[in-house]
């Protein structure tokens, strides 16, 4: 899954500003907890060799090298049925990484990528029929859209039934929240909105994350535990803000591995502990079909 000889994305001589991610962990066991039927996995990344994807300069970390191959290996461990490539801030608009390989088996993927703003109807129509079925924003990585973007793409990319992918902190929603709610599209935001775990489910910002979520235009990815979580595996702090969420619009969440776990350099985790981990989130047969199947059916299969 690695390489830092040239043949794939590492060089062993990465800028000091992009550093060489860890490896993902290739798949050893099966997860305790066996996934619903039709399990999604709305988060995911596919780094490719990077004479075939060369990767932007303004980037802020290096990925190894991450194949279709070696996700369809997670896919038979795990039972993970479909999928949602995602694109990453490391090939700024270039989006053939992620369509490449959803082309592979576009009845089990789909895609979110990013487009210059001005990018024409033809364009998106042509994205459209390959399976992408949204565009992304992240407020946290160079080289990608920025916020500002949010209104004009949103209004280009409403006549398709898209959405808007953010990738921002919890305490940015409130500042934002008229821009969101005059867009014409759904907005789904990654990894819980980053919040700190020790401030709890009563924060300002998660209870406005909360209020947000409860008006329906808003979903949120219980993904990235590692990204969040203060005390480290098996995440325990995160609990109260599952059971929050779950609580209040169980149908505007989803579920993702974040796979191949890009931006860590001291430990990797598990893709099957990560699934294991959905099922403690997740107690009921009815919760599980919901976000884990149905909910990620409507948002990127409807």
């Amino acid at each position: 899954m690695s390489a830092a000889d040239g043949t794939g994305v590492g060089t062993g001589a990465e800028p000091p500003y992009a550093p060489l991610c860890l490896p993902p962990r290739a798949p050893t066991r099966a997860p305790d907890f066996a996934l619903p039927a039709g399990t999604c996995d709305c988060h995911m990344h596919i780094f490719g060799p990077r004479a075939d994807y060369p990767l932007a300069v303004a980037r802020n970390y290096t990925p190894q090298l991450c194949t279709l191959d070696d996700y369809l290996a997670i896919m038979a461990h795990t039972g993970i049925a479909r999928a949602v490539l995602i694109q990453p801030s490391v090939y700024g608009t270039d989006n053939r990484a992620q369509l490449d390989a959803m082309a592979r088996a576009p009845e089990r993927f789909r895609a979110v990528v990013v487009v210059p703003p001005e990018t024409g109807d033809a364009a998106l129509a042509a994205l459209h029929a390959q399976g992408v079925r949204g565009i992304r924003v992240n407020a946290r990585n160079p080289g990608g859209l920025k916020l500002e973007d949010v209104p004009r793409l949103a209004a280009r990319i409403a006549p398709f039934g898209w959405h808007i992918q953010l990738q921002i902190a919890l305490e940015r929603l409130a500042e934002l929240d008229d821009l969101f709610r005059a867009v014409p599209v759904p907005l789904v935001v990654d990894h819980f909105g980053l919040p700190d775990p020790r401030l709890g489910p009563s924060s300002a910002p998660f209870v406005n994350l909360l209020r947000v979520l409860e008006r329906g235009r808003l979903w949120l990815k219980l993904s990235a535990p590692y990204r969040a979580s203060r005390i480290g595996a098996p995440f325990d702090d995160l609990l109260p803000l599952v059971e929050a969420l779950t609580a209040t619009r169980p149908d505007r969440l989803l579920w993702a591995s974040d796979w191949p776990h890009s931006e860590l350099w001291d430990a990797m985790p598990d893709t099957a502990d990560l699934v294991d981990l959905a099922g403690r989130w997740l107690p009921t047969d009815a919760l599980r079909r919901q976000i884990l199947v149905d909910n990620p059916a409507r948002l990127y299969w409807a």
